[in-house]
């Protein structure tokens, strides 16, 4: 079996068993591994990939099996590579889930036993800022990936209030801010 399999079902079952709030909340470990650890990939890459997970329709971490069929070199146009980058992406999904599953399961067996003790209260306080720290790691991995000048800036500036003050719909805005980057970043060429 090629090493690559082995980093894979490891990192992703470490990522599974941390990812408190989600798993954007590992996105930084993810791409610390992916980018400067391993180099499977760019920054640019990895952003990309980030922006495909996000605008698929699914869950959230599509990412990983997309970070685990560019680590198996996918999309090389050949059959095996394909078959192998497959692989890759059943295993990372497998790695990413059963673990925090698992532990999951069990560890709500307990939790209900011991509804309402103090410590019980404390750790649920005490996990909430760690998942906004988490979250906020995660925005800024994605923002120093994606704003490279002002014109960026503005744009990720402009999406950030229209998300905090109104109900616009995500996907909209998205396309709204796609066809804006189309026409001034190609066509008037501002940054």
């Amino acid at each position: 079996m090629d090493n690559t399999y082995l980093i894979i079902a490891k990192l992703f079952s470490l990522l599974s068993l941390s990812a408190f709030g989600g798993g954007n909340t590992v996105l930084p470990s993810m791409h610390m591994a992916a980018v400067s650890q391993h180099h499977w990939m760019s920054n640019q890459q990895f952003l990309d990939l980030f922006s495909i997970s996000k605008a698929a329709p699914g869950p959230s971490t599509l990412i990983v099996e997309l970070i685990a069929m560019k680590a198996t070199g996918f999309p090389e146009e050949s059959h095996f590579l394909f078959f192998s980058a497959a692989l890759g992406a059943l295993l990372a999904i497998l790695a990413m889930f059963l673990p925090s599953s698992l532990l999951l399961l069990v560890a709500s067996r307990f939790w209900e036993t011991f509804q309402g003790m103090p410590w019980q209260c404390t750790l649920k306080k005490a996990l909430l800022p760690i998942t906004a720290g988490l979250i906020l790691g995660s925005t800024w991995i994605v923002a120093k990936t994606a704003i490279h000048g002002w014109m960026t800036g503005a744009i990720g500036l402009i999406s950030l209030i229209m998300i905090l003050r109104t109900k616009i719909n995500p996907i909209l805005m998205m396309l709204v801010a796609a066809l804006l980057s189309r026409v001034f970043l190609k066509y008037i060429s501002l940054e």
